[in-house]
């Protein structure tokens, strides 16, 4: 399609204040960039709707526009729904407009991790900070569905935990007004949420309510309490998962944690339930949880998280009702102290060997493009910016940022042909490739490891292993995402 042909780049501004700086997810029918507004100085989201999707490529052209008719209609709700859902655990809407007949929205930028990551990164969470976060999602919910929209599509990727512990639910995509009058944008026979959280009625393409959103909530919250999913499919068989959650008996949470508060098992159940009227809507799931939350002036939990998803209920008086973003960084004319940031680098190290990236790695990555503009693509100090940064940031879980910053290593950074610097730029290609599994790229994963296997016999055997060890790292993730594609 011709009026398709420009597609957003690093530098456009949009409405003369939005600069896109670079895309941060991409999925089949959206793509969101980070952009930096130059009226307040803050980052901000900026969602795209790919009506070129490559996922309408094999529709003949009638089936073609009733997918753009489809896709069109819901982007325009979710402005709408956004601008109405005006609270701390929903992302606030800032504006819409097009570019090159592109519809764009314009919200809230939250700097953080995805539940998912954090999950995968944790496993099982204390009982605190899985109830904080519960409690946050639970409480963005009710709020929802208290102005007559339901989700549709919970599930951690579509939970962002922000850097002050304010739990956000974001993509309301699929999002809908339970109101009669509300239009369909849904072709008859097709099925709407995520596999591995979609409820029953979702499954059935039945009608869906607040109690859809409840049972999502309870995959979820059995995932945060146990560190597994209620369901999971022996062949990695969609059928096989979604057979499970219409017919099968979800087990006890207790089985999995046994020291878990019994209300906190049944409740999680009674969330599980195949028939919508017998869930538990968000107001009772709030008076089961709230009372299991931090108090204010207790002690961070151990170990630590960070994010840590308790620190709005232990620090009240710290407002996190609205997102906090990092100011933009000072002019460059003002010179960067290498004794600065050679301690950045040894905390950062530290933070990095006690397994809890933190400060240092994140201030790390804030002077990174700095350090390399000022000092230069050869300094020893700008290769260990970048490196510690992008290591720190992939194991707290900000795998899409991490990859940026790989691929600088491995392609400007890391310009020697010794074997020194080979096994250094594959090592940067296989954790950049690591962290693009975040989104679904088993394709640009798959092709590192083929491009990486015959270095392995060309090294010494010191540099090898440094390979061997990223790439079977790679392996790990790639077959996991393999096995349980549905868990998303």
């Amino acid at each position: 399609m011709d009026e398709w042909s420009e597609r957003p780049v690093a530098g456009v501004v949009l409405q003369g204040r939005y600069v896109l700086e670079e895309t941060v997810a991409k999925s089949g029918m959206s793509e969101v960039w980070r952009a930096g507004d130059q009226t307040t100085g803050r980052f901000v989201a900026v969602k795209f709707l790919r009506m070129d999707s490559e996922d309408t490529h094999h529709l003949d052209a009638q089936e073609r526009r009733e997918v753009q008719r489809e896709l069109l209609g819901r982007f325009r709700r979710e402005a709408l729904l956004l601008e109405q859902l005006a609270h701390p655990g929903i992302p606030e809407f800032y504006a819409q407009g097009s570019f090159a007949g592109r519809p764009y929205l314009v919200m809230q930028w939250v700097e953080g991790v995805t539940l998912h990551d954090f999950l995968k990164r944790h496993g099982a969470l204390a009982l605190p900070v899985a109830v904080a976060g519960a409690v946050q999602i639970a409480r963005a919910l009710a709020h929802a569905h208290a102005h007559s929209v339901v989700h549709r599509d919970v599930k951690p990727y579509n939970v962002m935990l922000a850097d002050d512990g304010t739990v956000v639910l974001i993509d309301f995509g699929i999002a809908k007004p339970l109101t009669d009058e509300a239009t369909r944008y849904t072709r008859p026979g097709s099925t709407l949420g995520s596999f591995g959280y979609q409820a029953p009625e979702q499954i059935q393409a039945l009608k869906a309510s607040t109690r859809t959103d409840s049972y999502s909530l309870g995959c979820v919250c059995y995932k945060m309490f146990t560190g597994r999913a209620p369901f999971i499919s022996s062949q990695g068989s969609v059928h096989e998962l979604q057979d499970q959650h219409l017919y099968a008996v979800p087990p006890p949470l207790l089985r999995f944690v046994p020291g878990l508060p019994v209300e906190v098992n049944d409740l999680v159940l009674r969330m599980l339930a195949k028939e919508q009227e017998l869930r538990p809507g968000m107001d009772e799931v709030l008076a089961v949880l709230s009372p299991l939350a931090p108090s204010p002036g207790e002690p961070e939990p151990r170990p630590r998280f960070v994010p840590d998803l308790t620190m709005p209920f232990r620090s009240p008086e710290i407002d996190c009702s609205a997102q906090s973003v990092p100011p933009r960084l000072q002019a460059a004319s003002e010179w960067l102290d290498r004794r600065m940031v050679d301690r950045l680098c040894r905390q950062a190290q530290e933070e990095i060997d006690r397994g809890d990236p933190a400060e240092a790695v994140r201030n790390l990555a804030e002077v990174a493009h700095r350090v390399r503009k000022e000092w230069g693509y050869s300094s020893r100090l700008v290769r260990q910016v970048w490196e510690l940064a992008a290591d720190g940031l992939r194991i707290a879980g900000g795998c899409r940022e991490a990859a940026h910053l790989y691929d600088g290593i491995a392609t400007d950074l890391v310009r020697g042909h010794e074997p020194r610097d080979r096994a250094d730029r594959a090592v940067a290609q296989l954790r950049a490739a690591e962290c693009r599994l975040v989104d679904y790229d088993i394709g640009g994963a798959m092709a590192i490891l083929a491009g990486t296997a015959e270095l392995l016999e060309e090294l010494p055997a010191a540099l090898a292993d440094q390979v061997a060890e990223a790439r079977k790292d790679l392996q790990i993730d790639v077959n996991e995402r393999c096995a349980s594609p549905m868990d998303a």
